[in-house]
């Protein structure tokens, strides 16, 4: 009991530090689909890794990949998008669907294949091309991504009603738990139980607008955060 005290404070400091602000902890047993390239407008085709910025043609969207995770919390100070409706535009778009999977693929933590891997992953500050992230990954600690249109990154945008993958690394087999903070301040915690090693992906579903916050263990040990802006 003790020990699992500890666990939630220590995961819900880590969370706090993050967004600056209280939460209430909502135990539930859900999560999200099988992914489509989709845009709220008509952006063209980005490139895997950009270095920097890059205009999306037609739509004046100047997106920036040089960092690939949000640099603050929130887009105002309530952590909602300024515009309802809109395109954050310092966010890569999210691969998503607006159609629920399978009930059995929303509940579960599903294998991910390596022989088909992203074209770039957000890795040290930066994208790396697949195959150099696999040389350089140490693959010691859990580490989560969100799939969007240049690769897995730690930020990314969708809009609202659509089904995410949410990628992980599971360095090893243990228990896994998985927080996430909705823009309002509350946090659910979804329990997935024992999860054995390796690349896996869940599905985030955009329910509220405004920027969530995902964190998940393995056996007590935190991964990086992502955060996904709902508009």
């Amino acid at each position: 009991m003790r020990e699992k005290l500890a666990h939630i404070l220590l995961v819900m400091g880590i969370i706090s530090l993050i967004a600056g602000t209280s939460m209430a902890v909502d135990t539930t047993d859900a999560y999200p689909g099988s992914p489509t390239y989709a845009y709220p407008t008509a952006p063209g085709v980005a490139p895997a890794y950009p270095p920097g910025g890059t205009t999306f043609p037609g739509t004046g969207i100047v997106t920036d990949y040089s960092m690939g995770a949000p640099s603050s919390i929130g887009p105002s100070s309530t952590g909602l998008p300024s515009t309802v409706g809109a395109y954050p535009s310092t966010a890569p778009m999210a691969v998503y669907q607006s159609y629920a999977p399978p009930a059995g693929e929303q509940r579960t933590v599903l294998s991910f294949s390596a022989q088909t891997p992203p074209t770039a992953v957000y890795y040290s500050g930066t994208f790396l091309p697949w195959t150099t992230f696999s040389t350089r990954f140490a693959a010691s600690s859990p580490m989560l991504w969100a799939n969007t249109n240049v690769g897995w990154a730690w930020y990314t945008a969708c809009p609202l009603g659509g089904w995410v993958q949410e990628l992980m690394f599971v360095p090893r087999t243990g228990t896994m738990k998985l927080y996430e903070l909705y823009p309002d301040g509350t946090t659910k915690m979804y329990n997935y139980g024992w999860a054995s090693a390796g690349y896996k992906y869940i599905w985030f579903y955009a329910d509220s607008p405004g920027r969530h916050i995902t964190i998940f263990t393995i056996s007590d040990t935190p991964s990086n955060w992502i955060a996904i802006d709902v508009f």
